[in-house]
């Protein structure tokens, strides 16, 4: 059995899919991925690069995986593989949906879902882009990739620090890290004081320092940079609270991590988040771009953590029942082989 893997294999998630079916599957899975490059002209040679040495490689494989029907997989549909696997990795791969970009990548995504086998969507919200776009029901296996339940132990809030946070997506413009930063000087202002340890690396680290320098809570910001992800529960057990507010979202492994290590999350208003958050009961839901609004629901959280604690159990459980990583992965491995036995 020979396996593809077509994705950045530095993030998270890819390293969680490769070596979650590496251990399914009892296999190496083969990688391969567009260089970076600093400028968008190189991006651009290095993509047109890498399309043209998939098209010459004599080389066949049993099984393609690939993250994002826009991007890599695209470039899966090129490749010398019996069967194709695609996962979607936002609430649609089609973004920003507006204008000729928009018209292209939706066209992309048909072509894709048209001509792959197997569909991951990470949760029911994603499935509607989806279907919109004409992939065949028959197609989407919905389900989350998982955590290592071992790894991400349950930390109970008696053991939380004190008034902290924590952060843990790119530090790129969709994740809006001003506003958590406008929340904290609010709240200083009013004589809290949150703590926050920031984990990620992106465009704006150096803007984001600076603001956070120009609003007189440095103290308060440790900006962790990119962390080998080995390294990231220990800072969860130490927070309080998981903070995320994305103008758009898919399903997040971020927020199953907090959820399972007994960070209480405070998360935007999404489709994506509200099928795991009860506002006011394992989480809070906070409007896109409402900086009081997210002042305030931190500010509730921590004048009675107390009142949350059933919640905080509860996201737990959850995870459990519906994010163990090695069961999940083998029943993804078993539809593979399924699927392929079936060609």
């Amino acid at each position: 059995m020979k396996i593809l893997f077509l994705g950045e294999t530095y993030r998270a998630d890819a390293q969680t899919w490769i070596k979650g079916i590496e251990k399914a599957g009892r296999i190496k899975i083969q990688t391969k991925e567009i260089s970076p490059s600093k400028t968008r002209l190189g991006r651009i040679g290095n993509a047109f690069s890498f399309f043209f040495h998939l098209i010459f490689n004599s080389e066949k494989y049993d099984i393609s995986l690939a993250e994002r029907a826009t991007s890599y997989g695209f470039f899966s549909l090129f490749v010398n593989s019996r069967l194709r696997v695609v996962a979607q990795q936002g609430i649609t791969d089609a973004f920003p949906e507006e204008g000729l970009t928009g018209k292209f990548k939706r066209w992309l995504q048909r072509r894709v879902y048209k001509n792959v086998d197997v569909i991951h969507a990470w949760g029911h919200v994603m499935t509607h882009a989806m279907l919109d776009t004409g992939a065949s029901p028959a197609k989407i296996l919905v389900k989350p990739k998982g955590l290592d339940l071992g790894k991400f132990i349950y930390c109970p809030p008696s053991e939380k620090v004190k008034n902290s946070a924590i952060v843990t997506r790119s530090l790129y413009p969709i994740y809006r890290h001003s506003e958590i930063l406008q929340a904290m000087e609010l709240l200083k202002g009013k004589g809290m004081d949150l703590s926050c340890v920031i984990v990620g690396d992106g465009e704006l680290s150096e803007k984001l320092k600076q603001e956070a320098s120009d609003r007189s809570i440095s103290e308060l910001v440790d900006f962790k940079g990119r962390i080998p992800n080995p390294d990231l529960p220990k800072y969860l057990y130490s927070a309080q609270i998981y903070l995320a507010v994305p103008e758009t979202e898919g399903v997040s492994a971020s927020l199953f991590e907090a959820m399972a290590t007994g960070c209480f999350p405070i998360v935007t208003d999404l489709p994506a988040n509200r099928p795991f958050i009860e506002n006011g009961f394992n989480g809070f839901l906070v409007p896109v771009g409402d900086v009081p609004k997210l002042a305030e629901a931190i500010e509730r959280f921590l004048n009675d953590p107390a009142a949350y604690s059933k919640g905080i159990e509860y996201n737990r459980r959850f995870i459990e029942k519906e994010c163990d990583l090695e069961k999940n992965m083998n029943q993804f491995y078993s539809k593979y082989q399924e699927v392929l036995a079936n060609k």
